[in-house]
């Protein structure tokens, strides 16, 4: 014989849980206090011990009641999991990725209204996160990863090639006399600048962007002169509001360069050893949404490999 207690009354015993509260529980799901009270001593008859132990109005989880929790937030999560995944499964004009901050800021989200525009009957939304392959927790369709492109894997291709530049604000290379483009020997006083830095990832031996782009370009770059930031999208931000020099990648920074926001200080290209690739989600099958996804991306991100250092340095 089952004896499972109701979703309700589990679903209550989490929210108990996790704000340690009665009353907090209450408030959250727009019930009374009596009926929180009920559901939890309805739970305790049901499995046969105490959840919790009260003193005045504080409780606190018993040794059981920290192992039933343990069970429900697993058992809760798998259902959520699942239905996710069948719910995609039978949506296929629905389309959910999973992407960087940087790139969804500054490349995907302003060129979005198009592909809605020419497919308005793909509905697609995006999570911009920092680990868009973890598809157990977002649940997406695919991710647009960014990584070496020795690790990638040999079933993936790169979307496009783009190179690294360092760049500043117009004010900026106004106030430091930085007139571009730079020679080898100029873009060495770089290192007495502030420049920013991030985490994006870069082929070893290299700790940093800035470490890989000093090398190709011939300077020496010293490891503590880069300041650091979680996200390249925090650096070129910094970058337009005049804090310093970033390292800045063709799809992340075209479009600022265009705007004139962000001044590029050199046209010594220097290709980027990482690339974007799209990673579809094993665990769903591919839709026609994606498919068409995938075409209009590769279609439109020609531009970003078209875009010619040259041209906005005239």
């Amino acid at each position: 014989m089952f004896l499972l207690p109701s979703l309700q009354a589990l679903k209550i015993f989490e929210c108990t849980c996790r704000l340690s509260s009665f009353t907090k529980a209450a408030e959250e799901l727009g019930v009374s206090q009596g009926a929180i009270s009920q559901h939890i001593k309805g739970l305790e008859v049901r499995v046969g011990f105490e959840v919790f132990s009260r003193e005045g109005r504080q409780i606190s989880l018993t040794p059981a009641g920290a192992e039933l929790l343990a069970a429900v937030k697993h058992g809760l999560n798998h259902i959520q999991h699942c239905i996710e995944l069948e719910r995609r499964k039978q949506h296929s004009n629905e389309l959910v990725l999973s992407v960087l901050p940087g790139f969804a800021i500054r490349w995907l989200f302003p060129r979005l209204m198009a592909f809605n525009e020419a497919y308005p009957h793909i509905k697609i939304s995006v999570n911009a996160v920092a680990s868009p392959l973890d598809f157990d927790l977002y649940h997406a369709h695919a991710a647009l990863a960014y990584g070496p492109k020795e690790i990638r894997s040999s079933k993936l291709s790169a979307l496009f090639n783009e190179q690294l530049m360092p760049v500043c604000s117009p004010d900026f290379a106004h106030q430091h006399n930085l007139q571009p483009p730079l020679d080898q020997q100029q873009l060495q006083q770089l290192a007495e600048l502030p420049l920013l830095g991030d985490e994006s990832p870069t082929p070893p031996p290299y700790g940093d962007t800035w470490g890989f782009w000093a090398e190709q370009v011939g300077i020496d770059l010293p490891t503590d002169k880069v300041g650091r930031h979680s996200q390249s999208n925090i650096t070129l931000q910094l970058a337009e509001l005049g804090h310093g020099i970033a390292i800045g990648r063709t799809s992340l920074v075209m479009d600022a360069v265009k705007r004139k926001q962000l001044t590029v200080l050199t046209d010594i290209y220097v290709d980027n050893p990482c690339s974007y690739f799209l990673c579809t989600n094993p665990a769903i099958p591919a839709s026609s949404a994606l498919h068409t996804f995938t075409d209009w991306l590769i279609t439109s991100s020609k531009t970003i490999q078209a875009f010619q250092l040259a041209d906005v340095l005239d």
